[in-house]
């Protein structure tokens, strides 16, 4: 005999204030993460198109072992290998957030490694031909342009990153779903707490993917 299942949503409302906390640190998280990916693409793809032959195959292979590893298995290592082996003071939150970057670091470098690729290379002609220095060219040139082309697929890596950062949990992070889970262990309403999560998901995804197709309509070549 099948029993009904009775749903509280008010269960849900109640706690609010809790789920409500666990976005904004898994935001924060997200946010924090892409900036230094981004950052750390940057890098790695500069270094890529260095003339030293050892400094862009050794970036090639941190971009390939770090398109490889799995993010969860990193925060793992990173949190419970890493920082006790090494006896450091790192947070659950900071392990997150570095477990955060360099997943998506080699990624970050193949998408501005695309951009550049992307600008017409008459434009590095005339840069020198009115003698701009190689920093002038890179920022006044070079980075505003390859921007514009960038933002739709650093968008895509900014909402990976808030679903990945849900997997903080496993470490005790008190973000979205570790409150969820809390409460599903405590009051033995997991429908209910997962559901609230995933809506919540849908929501902020949905709400950022707006706000980059804002920004890459805005920042669209004429």
């Amino acid at each position: 005999m099948n029993r009904a299942i009775q749903l509280d949503w008010n269960f849900v409302l109640d706690r609010w204030p809790l789920l409500a906390k666990g976005v904004v640190l898994d935001l924060y998280m997200a946010i924090v993460g892409t900036i230094a990916a981004c950052l750390l693409g940057l890098l790695i793809q500069s270094a890529r198109g260095s003339s030293w032959t050892l400094l862009s195959r050794t970036a090639y292979g941190f971009t390939q072992i770090t398109r490889g590893i799995p993010f969860y298995v990193l925060l793992l290592w990173l949190y419970f290998g890493v920082a006790s082996y090494f006896d450091l003071a790192l947070s659950a939150v900071t392990c997150t957030i570095i477990a955060l970057a360099i997943t998506d670091s080699g990624k970050a470098a193949e998408i501005f490694r695309g951009g550049f690729l992307s600008i017409d290379a008459g434009q590095l002609e005339a840069s020198d031909a009115i003698g701009l220095s190689h920093r002038h060219r890179y920022f006044d040139v070079l980075l505003p342009q390859v921007i514009r082309v960038v933002i739709p697929p650093l968008g895509n890596v900014f909402v990976g990153q808030i679903k990945g950062a849900t997997f903080a949990a496993a470490i005790a992070v008190p973000e979205m779903v570790f409150q969820a889970q809390e409460m599903s262990v405590t009051f033995y309403r997991p429908f209910e707490a997962f559901a609230a999560v995933a809506i919540i998901l849908i929501t902020v995804v949905l709400a950022f993917s707006l706000v980059f197709l804002a920004a890459e309509r805005a920042l669209r070549l004429p």
